[in-house]
């Protein structure tokens, strides 16, 4: 995915002076883990939390693309338990 942008996310997140939390779900379709830890690697003071299943909108999901699509268009999925607790943890430091 870094590859087709225009920009350079890894040389954009290395000029920042701020707290950084990277999040990466496993089941993400649009994104890899690997591109995650491209963006720790330029910037080593960055959290990095790989979040097992689930995948680009934050939700829970298994490998089946269909179902993982699914989880795009329907509110009824919610968000991946932890994440919300992660993200607090983050704000708080």
């Amino acid at each position: 995915m870094i590859s087709h942008m225009k920009y350079n996310p890894a040389k954009e997140i290395a000029k920042l002076k701020i707290p950084v939390l990277i999040i990466q779900g496993t089941t993400d379709l649009q994104v890899q883990v690997s591109d995650a830890r491209i963006l720790k690697a330029a910037k080593p003071d960055a959290q990095l939390d790989i979040i097992d299943n689930m995948n680009h909108v934050l939700k829970e999901s298994d490998n089946d693309q269909q179902h993982n699509l699914a989880t795009y268009r329907s509110p009824d999925f919610p968000l991946k338990a932890g994440l919300m607790n992660d993200l607090m943890q983050f704000i708080k430091h």
